[in-house]
């Protein structure tokens, strides 16, 4: 149970000074100047129920000033590791040899491999960081798959304005790394989807590879495409549809990523090859991770203040009815 303790002390004040003036000399109840002259007065049960009664009253009314709250906690244990996809934006990844293109294929592949993960195990956290000539998180570390789906939906590819065209590998894994700083999981991937060559940033990739590594992060490297592909685009001027071809990957810079980091090189020359190489991914050995979360917090002051009133409504009904006495 939890209280609020700078309410809890403004009403202990609020007693203090109640209870004070509780206690100041009152005008006496009857004219005699000594009650000796009665005899002996003793306090019977009923007083002293009468008492209790008052006081406890008094006491719930503090706590409930102090607004007590009982919280659930649970500390559920799962088998999941953190892993944060970099895909790669640039505008080569609009050609057309994957259906739309590239990168909608790209996409389309990790919204299956998401589901395949909230079937199958659901204890992975998704994060999703693109990159193109920059790179920004697109996602943070989630275990909400459907907010991930939501941000990877959004993804843009830098053709259409987002950020300045170009494939920057080594800050694309340097923000997904970022990412993964602080997890506190055993097990940590990096999953890269690139088409193109390094030609921006100011990160080298295999420096970034290098960090991966100090950092105990495994990175899959993922090539799309074929060698050269078809890249489709709206002329601004005409409106036309305008096409051309692009290079291919660079397929030695991405192998020496993924042997740097102890993780695997893949090549995807298709659809159907990209989704095998994530469900290959998904059968990763997951590590114990637990997780305390938060369940539920129930507050309690309407259930002191209930006893409050009960107890004064009890004493009064008592003095008042039951015990009538003589004032």
């Amino acid at each position: 149970m939890s209280l609020n303790f700078a309410q809890l002390w403004l009403a202990i004040i609020v007693a203090i000074f109640w209870l004070a003036l509780a206690i100041k000399r009152r005008p006496a109840a009857l004219p005699y100047p000594n009650l000796k002259l009665f005899g002996t007065f003793k306090t019977d049960w009923r007083q002293k129920l009468a008492k209790f009664l008052r006081w406890f009253g008094a006491i719930a009314l503090l706590f409930a000033l102090a607004r007590p709250q009982l919280v659930h906690w649970e500390e559920v244990r799962t088998e999941g590791i953190d892993i944060v996809f970099a895909l790669d934006i640039s505008g080569s990844m609009t050609a057309t040899d994957f259906l739309p293109n590239r990168m909608e294929a790209a996409k389309r592949v990790m919204r299956q491999f998401v589901e395949m993960l909230r079937e199958k195990r659901g204890g992975d956290r998704l994060g999703l960081v693109v990159f193109a000539a920059e790179s920004y998180t697109q996602c943070p570390l989630t275990d909400d798959y459907d907010f991930f789906l939501e941000a990877l939906d959004q993804v843009q590819n830098a053709r259409e304005g987002v950020v300045e065209d170009g494939t920057a590998i080594g800050d694309g894994l340097t923000v997904a790394l970022r990412r993964l700083q602080n997890s506190p999981a055993k097990s940590k991937v990096v999953i890269l989807l690139s088409d193109g060559v390094n030609n921006a940033g100011q990160v080298q990739p295999r420096d970034a590879a290098r960090i991966a590594a100090k950092m105990g992060v495994r990175v899959y490297t993922i090539g799309i495409g074929t060698v050269s592909g078809t890249v489709s685009w709206q002329d601004p001027l005409t409106g036309r549809t305008q096409f051309g071809r692009v290079a291919g990957f660079d397929e030695p810079l991405l192998r020496e990523i993924a042997q740097r980091t102890e993780g695997s090189y893949f090549y995807a020359a298709d659809k159907s090859t990209l989704a095998s190489i994530l469900r290959y991914i998904m059968q990763l050995e997951t590590a114990p991770l637990i997780v305390r979360k938060e369940q539920k917090r129930t507050d309690l002051a309407i259930g002191f203040i209930a006893f409050a009133l009960a107890c004064l409504l009890i004493e009064s009904l008592l003095v008042h009815a039951l015990w009538r006495r003589v004032p």
